[in-house]
C-alpha cells in the first residue's frame, strides 16, 4: 500500500474511532534486535540514553537501575518476579522520567533492576521494557511492524 493511501486509511479509522482532527499523533522509530527480533526504542531515563524492548506483556515500564540511580533497596522494598515466561529478577519500586520521540511521561512510577542478563543473552545494550503502563495513556497504539514504527494517539481531555 502507497504511503498516501495508508495515511489515508489511518485518518479515516481516526475518524471512525471517534478520534478528531485535534488528536496528537506520534511517530516512534522502531528496529529490531539481532537476536530474537524483538522491536527496540530509543528513549531517554532521566534524561540518559536508553534502549528499551517495546513489551505489551509486561504491566510495568522497567529500567536499569544505573539509569535511575538507586541506592540498594532494603528487603522489605525489593519486588522479585520468578514466574512467567519474561523476565525475572529483583527489582525496586521508583520515580523516573522518560521520554520517548516527543513524548515525555513525567515522575512515573517504574521499576529498576539490573539489566546485565537480558543485554549480554541479546548480544546488545538493552536498558529495560517500556511496559503497558506507558501505553495506556494513549487513546490508540499501532505498532506497524514493516514501517518499523509505534503509532501513539492521545486526545485532549
Amino acid at each position: 500500500m502507497k504511503t498516501a493511501s495508508r495515511y489515508t486509511v489511518a485518518l479515516f479509522l481516526a475518524v471512525a474511532l471517534g478520534f478528531g482532527v485535534s488528536s496528537t499523533l506520534v511517530e516512534i522509530p522502531l528496529r529490531s534486535s539481532h537476536a530474537f527480533g524483538l522491536m527496540l526504542v530509543e528513549a531517554q531515563v532521566n534524561g540518559r540514553p536508553a534502549v528499551l524492548i517495546l513489551d505489551t506483556g509486561s504491566n510495568r515500564t522497567m529500567v536499569n537501575s544505573k539509569l535511575v540511580d538507586v541506592a540498594t533497596p532494603s528487603l522489605r522494598d525489593v519486588v522479585t518476579s520468578k514466574k512467567g515466561s519474561g523476565w525475572s529478577g529483583n527489582a525496586v519500586f521508583t520515580r523516573a522520567s522518560l521520554a520517548v520521540g516527543s513524548v515525555v511521561w513525567r515522575d512515573h512510577v517504574i521499576l529498576a533492576m539490573d539489566t546485565g542478563e537480558i543485554s549480554k543473552s541479546l548480544g546488545e545494550n538493552v536498558d529495560g521494557l517500556l511496559g503497558m503502563d506507558f501505553l495506556n495513556d494513549f487513546d490508540l497504539v499501532v505498532v506497524d511492524l514493516r514501517q518499523h514504527k509505534l503509532i501513539l494517539t492521545h486526545s485532549p481531555k
